[in-house]
């Protein structure tokens, strides 16, 4: 068996096994992988030349594969932000209890430790029991969980923006003042949610759109929060938001301001990050309109020497 790069004439192939092995979510999330597979083949097309160029903007992801005899039996999409993230894990059914998961896991591994990275990202359904035995037989450990609620766009009603509160488009200088200086279990999840502030305009190329908003009151910062639109997925996403003052506050805020700036850009479909320690306010989002997609863990893989301590 072999492991590399995925080539254009397995794109077909690889995205056929996502759509099998991601049917629940894609459908939850109303997700089109059929566009992003022609993109994918555009990007691999002319000797991955498209790919090396965003490479150099400042795009870099690959989609790994596994395959015997030019059969692709599984695939695992890799995304380097700031952290990296694993996504979209996916072995054909004749190919399963064979190691193959395992070996495209530890394959992306090596590759981001060859690289400097000090660890990686991943996200896994609560109920996946399978999955999450196999993140863990290769050193992911658990560190968070989120629940994702939808919301039609308008919704129902919107929270009401606390007196005193301002908001505003966040900048790279409020990302750089919520980012931890070191990555204990305690500061993962701040981390993991200032990631998805990391919008090289090259992900517009790729048809994704993010921007950041923040909360702040008497100059100081209360809280922050990212969205994320798409063209393969009808809806647009408000992560998991980073609270650093009065949560009262700073949630109700940051949440009505970011569900309005998906209305200003003609999304018809909101999903709402909610994490653990913000259950208490899913009552808000009820009275919205939302109802609940599901549960995810939260996962981190140490690499290199960090892994070793």
């Amino acid at each position: 068996m072999e492991i590399g790069g995925i080539r254009r004439e397995e794109v077909p192939r690889a995205t056929a096994l996502l759509r099998e092995a991601l049917a629940e979510d894609l459908s939850s999330w109303r997700g089109d992988i059929s566009r992003a597979e022609r993109v994918l083949r555009l990007l691999l097309s002319w000797n991955r030349l498209p790919l090396r160029i965003l490479g150099a903007l400042g795009l870099r992801f690959e989609v790994w594969v596994a395959r015997e005899d030019g059969e692709v039996l599984g695939v695992l999409g890799q995304f380097d932000g700031h952290p990296p993230i694993l996504s979209g894990i996916a072995v054909a059914p004749g190919a399963r209890r064979k190691g193959i998961a395992k070996a495209l896991l530890r394959h992306a591994f090596a590759d981001l430790e060859r690289k400097g990275e000090e660890l990686v990202l991943g996200t896994v359904r609560t109920e996946n029991t399978p999955a999450l035995k196999l993140c863990a037989s290769v050193g992911m450990q658990p560190f968070g969980t989120v629940r994702i609620y939808s919301v039609p766009l308008p919704p129902r009603a919107l929270p009401e923006i606390p007196q005193g509160v301002g908001v505003r488009r966040a900048s790279k200088d409020d990302v750089a003042r919520l980012k931890p200086t070191h990555v204990d279990r305690d500061l993962l999840r701040r981390l993991s949610r200032l990631n998805a502030a990391y919008a090289p305009w090259p992900l517009r190329l790729v048809g994704i759109r993010r921007s950041a908003i923040v909360a702040e009151s008497d100059g100081e910062l209360l809280g922050f929060v990212a969205l994320q639109m798409g063209r393969y997925w009808e809806g647009g996403t408000v992560q998991a938001p980073v609270i650093v003052g009065d949560e009262d506050r700073a949630f109700p805020a940051l949440l009505s301001s970011a569900i309005a700036e998906l209305v200003r850009h003609r999304v018809s479909q909101a999903f709402l990050v909610l994490p653990h320690e913000l259950q208490r306010f899913s009552p808000l989002l009820v009275r919205m309109g939302s109802e609940l997609v599901g549960e995810w863990v939260q996962l981190v893989r140490y690499l290199g020497k960090v892994h070793g301590a």
